[in-house]
């Protein structure tokens, strides 16, 4: 029976909304055992409060870290130093940490090299590269999503009392932008030509290791079974098939007509 694994919660208040809160403990207790739960902030901030009644909530300590010189990263800086603490004193095997703060991508790369799984929680505004940084990189809902324009129908008027135009809605955002899209194309052919299958492991596995966001839960599914399900609109020139253990799905490409 594999050992359940300790982990530790850092949580940098001044760039996660409040709203966050259950999500982030609710995937951090995915891997495993909390055993470290602190959350930083100059608490003195107006833009913080709402994250006081999840501290008590959610037991976490408050690290108290004052602003002493404006526009400098002093809570940064506390998160990084009590990650290494942690590091070196605590038997912790998974790090997550909840900022979209490209400042702790060297955090990151030092928690890594030294064997350590490290999950990274943030909005989706985040640069990619320090997405990429993590092993895995789960984006945030709470107050993170834009709200869509307010549709308005052919006959209604505006308050000056001449007929308005119809506002349009954006159209849906496309799940898979032209390079992740090409970057999977290239996988599964390469797979394909070198074994006549892609198999969703390997796909999963190799997506992964460039892109750290391409898991599941960011596409809204449950499995990589359903994320692919999902994605085919994206790859019409492959079909799905299932290997003969019944449980084994692979991607292979399907007969010209």
């Amino acid at each position: 029976m594999e050992a359940i694994k300790n982990v530790a919660v850092l949580i940098d208040a001044e760039n996660v909304p409040a709203a966050s809160a259950k999500q982030i403990f609710d995937e951090a207790s995915n891997y495993g055992n909390i055993l470290v739960k602190r959350i930083f902030a100059d608490w003195s901030k107006a833009s913080v409060k709402g994250w006081k009644e999840e501290v008590n909530r959610y037991s976490m300590t408050a690290e108290q870290q004052f602003e002493v010189q404006a526009r400098k990263n002093t809570t940064d800086i506390a998160l990084i130093i009590q990650a290494l603490i942690i590091l070196f004193e605590k038997d912790v095997d998974v790090f997550c940490i909840a900022a979209g703060d490209s400042d702790y991508t060297r955090l990151v790369r030092e928690l890594r090299e030294r064997d350590k799984t490290v999950i990274g929680l943030g909005g989706r505004n985040v640069n990619q590269s320090y997405v990429n940084a993590f092993n895995e990189f789960i984006y945030l809902d709470g107050g993170e999503q834009a709200k869509p324009a307010e549709k308005k129908s052919k006959g209604q008027k505006n308050k000056a009392g001449t007929q308005a135009p119809a506002l349009v809605l954006p159209q849906e955002q496309e799940i898979l932008d032209n390079k992740r899209k090409s970057d999977l194309h290239n996988i599964i052919d390469r797979m394909i030509d070198n074994n006549g299958r892609a198999f969703f492991a390997q796909i999963s596995s190799e997506m992964k290791q460039k892109y750290s966001d391409f898991i599941p839960k960011n596409f809204g599914c449950n499995s990589f079974k359903k994320m692919m399900e999902k994605l085919m609109p994206y790859l019409k020139k492959y079909s799905i098939g299932t290997a003969s253990d019944g449980t084994s799905m692979y991607l292979y490409r399907s007969k010209q007509k």
